[in-house]
Formats: C-alpha cells, sequence, structure tokens
C-alpha cells in the first residue's frame, strides 16, 4: 500500500458489517498494515463484542468526540491496542453508552477524527452505523473514503433498506469512490444468485459460516477461523482484498521507514507507551 487509506464498511441491519470489519483488520494486519478499526455505532457499541477482556480499560470514542480539541496524541491516548493482534489498535463506543451519553458533535469533528486518524495507521477501517442519520461520522466516512464496502443480505429487509438509503447517497459528495459491493452471510438455502441479480453490480460473495456465527456470539472474533466453511470465506476477504489494492496484491507494503515518528513500528507499540500517561500513572 502506498498510501494511506480510509475504507468505510457499510451496509443493511444485520449484514454483518463488524464481522467483515475486523476480519478484513486482520486480513490487512496480516500484510503488515497498522490497522485503526474504529467502530462508530453508538446504537450498538461493538467494541466489548471484539476484545472483552481489553474493553475494561478501553475509554468511549463519545468521550473523545467531546474533548475540547482533538490531537493525534489524545486520539492515541483513547485507542485501545489488541495482544493478539498487535498491529490493531480500537476506537469506538463502550457497553452502556448510546446516543444520549455523550454531547452532540458536528461534521467538522468527524472530519478532523478521521483525517487525524488518517495519519496515525496505514488503514483505518470504518464500521458504519446503517442508520446514517443517527452518526455523523460514518456519513463523514462515506464521504472522504478511498473505498467503501456495501454489504447487502439475502433478505427483503435488505432490499427495503437500500430501496431507501441508496437515492441519499446520489449527491456527488459520495461520489469520490466506487463501492464494492458484497453479498454477505449468504446461507445454503438461500439464492444468492438471484439476489445478486435484484441488487446488481455484486463483486464478491461471503458464505454464512456457523463458526464465525459462534465466534461472534461468544466475543471470540478475533480468533481464527478454519474449516471448509471457513476456507470459502476466507477467500471472499482476500477477493475484497484485491479490489481494495489491486495494485499491491502480491506485493506486501515494506515497513514504515523509522524516522516516521507517529508510524514508526507496530501501532501499538505507540500506543502501549502512551497508556500509562492515560491512566495518570509515572512514564
Amino acid at each position: 500500500m502506498t498510501e494511506k487509506s480510509l475504507i468505510a464498511v457499510w451496509g443493511s441491519p444485520n449484514s454483518g458489517k463488524t464481522v467483515t470489519a475486523v476480519k478484513l483488520a486482520q486480513a490487512l494486519a496480516a500484510r503488515k498494515q497498522n490497522v485503526l478499526l474504529l467502530c462508530c455505532d453508538a446504537l450498538c457499541p461493538s467494541v466489548s463484542t471484539i476484545a472483552p477482556q481489553g474493553a475494561a480499560k478501553h475509554s468511549s470514542l463519545g468521550e473523545l468526540l467531546s474533548l475540547p480539541a482533538l490531537t493525534q496524541e489524545e486520539l492515541l491516548r483513547y485507542a485501545l491496542p489488541l495482544d493478539v493482534s498487535p498491529q490493531i489498535a480500537l476506537l469506538g463506543y463502550k457497553k452502556g453508552d448510546n446516543v444520549f451519553s455523550y454531547p452532540s458533535y458536528d461534521r467538522e469533528r468527524a472530519v478532523d477524527l478521521l483525517t487525524l486518524a488518517r495519519h496515525l495507521a496505514d488503514v483505518v477501517l470504518v464500521d458504519c452505523a446503517s442508520y446514517l442519520s443517527v452518526d455523523p461520522i460514518s456519513t463523514v466516512a462515506l464521504e472522504l473514503a478511498d473505498s467503501v464496502i456495501r454489504l447487502h443480505s439475502c433478505d427483503l429487509k435488505s432490499l427495503m433498506f437500500f430501496a431507501s438509503y441508496l437515492p441519499l447517497l446520489t449527491d456527488a459528495r459520495f461520489r469520490r469512490s466506487t463501492p464494492i459491493s458484497v453479498l454477505s452471510n449468504v446461507k445454503p438455502e438461500q439464492d444468492g444468485r438471484e439476489y445478486s441479480e435484484v441488487f446488481g453490480g455484486i463483486q464478491v460473495t461471503l458464505p454464512h459460516v456457523a463458526a464465525l456465527e459462534q465466534q461472534a456470539a461468544s466475543a471470540r472474533l478475533l480468533d481464527d477461523c478454519s474449516g471448509k466453511e471457513a476456507a470459502a470465506y476466507n477467500t471472499g476477504i482476500r477477493q475484497i482484498i484485491g479490489l481494495l489494492l489491486p495494485q499491491d496484491l502480491n506485493h506486501p507494503s515494506k515497513p514504515v521507514p523509522a524516522s516516521s515518528p507517529t508510524s514508526s513500528g507496530k501501532i501499538a507499540d505507540v500506543l502501549q507507551r502512551l497508556w500509562p500517561k492515560r491512566r495518570g500513572e509515572d512514564k
């Protein structure tokens, strides 16, 4: 990857946005990319479902957005590094948060957050809220993203959702990138081909995997997933990566030069150094 990327993962409710975002983050981290996973849905806070052990010491994205000013250092202090995936860090709302937990913020604050995030990681993955009207970050992410992964489900609710929302995205400000359309969580009994024709332009199909469903239910999304079903799913994730990084598919990025003050080494190294400062402990 030659430039820092902002990738938005968006789709209908229950289409697998968080699962897809986590698995993409892991795939990118395996390619030596430092990834910041931004979970911005305050209606359904997901950090505790991704990293339950670290969530206890995680401060909410809502608190960060409520600060008088945003800086790179503050963003790093609020990010949660993952022990099992040291090149991935999380930012998101914590358990118990809701849309009324923190003061509202405007589009300018969302732009500031995403701009700072792009300077701190090779890839910023935004796990968007389905309902854009309740989350400015998701809306701004769809505007500014280098790539948008649009997830569709094989059900009538997903069809109705996109029939309502896609007209809202015809404005020129949302045309910076061409969406990658994905048919997600397709079960054997569902007619994925028919739904692909109805949605149109489907580029990747992600099959339903019982093991993934269990991972999500038990807050173990960071575990590896193996087996025949998982192999087909992992192939789909690699296809998405190929669409995101066609020029880099077979050429993993080189490490960032040590002269870069905010990106050198693994993102977790920087985060771990800042944890004591955040907790008020001695350096």
